[in-house]
C-alpha cells in the first residue's frame, strides 16, 4: 500500500507570472524551498498522524524512507510516498501484552477518540509468542485461529500507515501544513535572491 503527499506548485506559477524576468531566481528560489519543505512535512506527518492514531512517530516517518522525490533545478516537482502493509495490532497500545492461562479479554487501541476497544473475532483472539528472540523484534501479537483446531493461527492487523495518512482529517491537515511552509520558505527565498541582485529591481 502506498499514499503519495504532493507539494502543491500553484503559488510558484503566479511568483513566476508576476516576477516576469527573474525566471531564474524564481527557479532557484523554489528548488531551496521545495527541499526544506519535504524535510518539515515528513517530520509534521509524524506529529499529526500519532494525534490520531495510536501510532508511534518513528514508525510513520519511517513509512517514508526510499519514498522522498526531491526536486532539481530542471524539474520543480516535489513529493513524499509513505510504503507499508497492514499493521499487527501489536503496533498499538493493547491487553493484555504477554499470554494468559486463565481467562481474558483481548483490547486495543488504534484510534485516539475510540479508546481501548475489545477485540471481537470467531474464534476469539488470543496474544501468543511469535518465537521471536531479540528485544528489537515483536515478542507477543495477537493471533485467531482459522477453524476449531489449534492451527492454522492467523496475526490479527489493521490498518497501514498509508490508510492513516488517507484520513480526510489527517490528510487536510498535512496539506494546510505543507502549503503553509512553502508560501512562508519562498518569500524568504524570493526575497533573499531580489536582495543579491538589489540593483535590478525598481
Amino acid at each position: 500500500m502506498a499514499k503519495s503527499i504532493s507539494i502543491d506548485t500553484e503559488k510558484i506559477e503566479k511568483l513566476t507570472k508576476e516576477l516576469k524576468g527573474f525566471e531564474k531566481e524564481v527557479g532557484v528560489a523554489t528548488y531551496h524551498a521545495l527541499n526544506r519543505v519535504l524535510n518539515q512535512t515528513r517530520t509534521q506527518v509524524g506529529r499529526i498522524v500519532p494525534k490520531v492514531y495510536a501510532i508511534k512517530a518513528r514508525e510513520v516517518k519511517a513509512s517514508f524512507d526510499g519514498g522522498m522525490k526531491k526536486p532539481s533545478y530542471n524539474k520543480l516537482e516535489a513529493s513524499l510516498t509513505s510504503k507499508g502493509k497492514l499493521l499487527s495490532l501489536a503496533h498499538f497500545p493493547h491487553s493484555p501484552t504477554q499470554p494468559r492461562k486463565t481467562k481474558y479479554k483481548v483490547k486495543a487501541t488504534v484510534k485516539r477518540a475510540e479508546g481501548r476497544k475489545q477485540i471481537r473475532t470467531n474464534p476469539k483472539p488470543f496474544v501468543a509468542s511469535t518465537g521471536a528472540k531479540s528485544d528489537d523484534k515483536t515478542k507477543y501479537n495477537i493471533f485467531k485461529r482459522e477453524g476449531s483446531k489449534r492451527t492454522p493461527i492467523t496475526v490479527l492487523r489493521t490498518l497501514s500507515i498509508p490508510q492513516m495518512i488517507s484520513n480526510e482529517t489527517v490528510e487536510n491537515e498535512i496539506q494546510e501544513f505543507a502549503i503553509s511552509k512553502l508560501n512562508e520558505r519562498l518569500q524568504h527565498e524570493i526575497e533573499r535572491s531580489m536582495t543579491s541582485i538589489g540593483g535590478r529591481i525598481r
